[in-house]
């Protein structure tokens, strides 16, 4: 299987690239319309992750400049009903962080307006998914970290979680309220509290 390609970039089309590698071979990969818009120059290296779909009658090259990126396309994947030019559609139209958090707050309005994304569907990946994604909520950095408040302290934890909401677009008034409803606990992690937070922001 390949997973990972890096080589020159030779040509460019609106839903795929060839990448010729050192060995002088051209593999064609389906790419998703956000990533064409990060892609270097034709004729310049591009390194791109790749998932290889293999089928009956074909072997299919799924490519993202982001590890992250491929990572939550196998994810969504795995609900019934995406198969993956659906997921390239649901991944590529939308940021990591972003799709995490509209299928945290099961935003089946926003989430509808990925192209090819129905509302029966929609529902389906918020039911199997919204337990699925806090890695993909928190900015890099703060992902894997348990943090734990000093003595006396507010837990330090907040203080992560106030910057993810911040980053996914919520003002300090939300912001604020939601970490009060969310009760701040010791043990918490980064996770275990925008998790709180994001539920309490969600209307109803």
């Amino acid at each position: 299987m390949i997973g990972r390609l890096r080589g020159c970039l030779v040509a460019q089309d609106p839903d795929r690239v060839i990448v010729e590698t050192g060995a002088g071979v051209g593999y064609e990969v389906l790419i998703a319309p956000r990533a064409l818009t990060e892609l270097p120059s034709v004729g310049s290296e591009v390194t791109l992750h790749i998932h290889t779909q293999v089928a009956e009658t074909a072997i299919t090259l799924y490519g993202f400049l982001q590890e992250q990126d491929k990572r939550l396309f196998r994810v969504v994947q795995t609900v019934s009903g995406i198969g993956p030019k659906l997921a390239l559609a649901v991944v590529g139209t939308t940021e990591p962080t972003a799709l995490a958090e509209a299928i945290a707050r099961e935003d089946i309005p926003g989430l509808t307006r990925i192209p090819g994304l129905g509302k029966k569907t929609a529902a389906r990946l918020c039911i199997d998914l919204k337990d699925k994604l806090d890695r993909f909520l928190v900015p890099a950095g703060l992902g894997d970290r348990a943090v734990l408040s000093a003595a006396g302290s507010e837990p330090a934890a907040v203080d992560d979680a106030r910057a993810a909401l911040a980053a996914l677009g919520y003002n300090g008034k939300e912001i604020k309220k939601a970490l009060t409803a969310a009760a701040p606990l010791k043990s918490d992690t980064v996770q275990t509290l925008l998790k709180r937070a994001l539920k309490a922001l969600s209307p109803g």
